[in-house]
């Protein structure tokens, strides 16, 4: 019984030792694409590759936004291409500088989203070079630039990391347009519950006001009602949020309007 139970310890420890050397093949869990939100956590990690993840020289994440930067709403593909010999994945993740998960994502083949706000690989590839797609559908205008942040694993010994930024396309007469202009709205960040918006509405119009997250989703209806042309001032009761980044978005007829607010109770 005694050498029993001493081979059995033996080799329970020497099952351990191999699992804490070994990367993740069927993708990592949420907080190791390196940006703000994981605070610079990569899969260079004592528990999964080790050593330290050196920044890549190649373009390994590439898309198909334009140089003039995203438009609001529009859907894009992140393409991941990672090379060098042996198993390899990836994953990665669009924030804004604070953290903050911008656009959402939808896993292609060969990969899923992790915890909403991250894309890593189902499985370890070994051939040369790797290559995943997803897409990302951009966050409301007013967001501002996007760091795609990633982390690769090239083998189970070499790791990379790379920050791509894509810009927000410029919209002209974002504060003013054929139906409102003189858009305001403060206190600007909110730091109890009371938000005041205020425009000169230029024609009579359906208006209706939605506070949205980064993600585009609809957080509150505030505001749904025929006005008449003028000025109009707005006061509003928001509910109990997270701290963090909204925005206000006016909707008259076919055109939306955003202005950013930060919540900070």
């Amino acid at each position: 019984m005694k050498k029993i139970y001493t081979i059995g310890l033996v080799l329970a420890f020497g099952v351990i030792g191999m699992d804490s050397l070994q990367s993740y093949p069927y993708g990592p869990p949420a907080g190791y694409a390196g940006g703000p939100a994981e605070s610079g956590m990569t899969c260079a990690n004592p528990s999964c590759h080790g050593g330290t993840a050196s920044v890549a020289t190649t373009n390994i994440i590439t898309t198909d936004i334009p140089a003039e930067g995203y438009t609001a709403g529009n859907t894009y593909t992140i393409t991941v291409t990672v090379n060098n010999n042996g198993a390899k994945g990836f994953q990665v993740s669009p924030q804004t500088t604070d953290g903050t998960l911008a656009g959402s994502l939808t896993a292609g083949s060969g990969n899923k989203v992790v915890n909403g706000k991250y894309v890593t690989h189902t499985g370890a590839i070994t051939n040369t070079p790797a290559i995943w797609s997803f897409t990302w559908k951009a966050p409301v205008s007013g967001t501002g630039p996007v760091d795609f942040y990633g982390a690769f694993a090239n083998n189970t010994s070499v790791t990379r990391t790379q920050k791509v930024t894509v810009a927000e396309k410029s919209a002209t007469g974002i504060n003013e347009n054929e139906y409102l202009s003189q858009l305001s709205l403060y206190p600007n960040p909110v730091i109890g519950k009371t938000l005041n918006l205020a425009f000169d509405l230029k024609k009579n119009s359906v208006v209706e006001i939605v506070l949205v997250d980064l993600t585009g989703r609809e957080v509150i209806n505030l505001e749904n009602s025929v006005e008449g042309m003028g000025s109009k001032a707005y006061s509003f009761t928001l509910p109990e949020l997270n701290n963090g980044i909204y925005f206000v978005q006016v909707r008259i007829n076919d055109t939306r309007i955003s202005k950013k607010i930060w919540i900070n109770k």
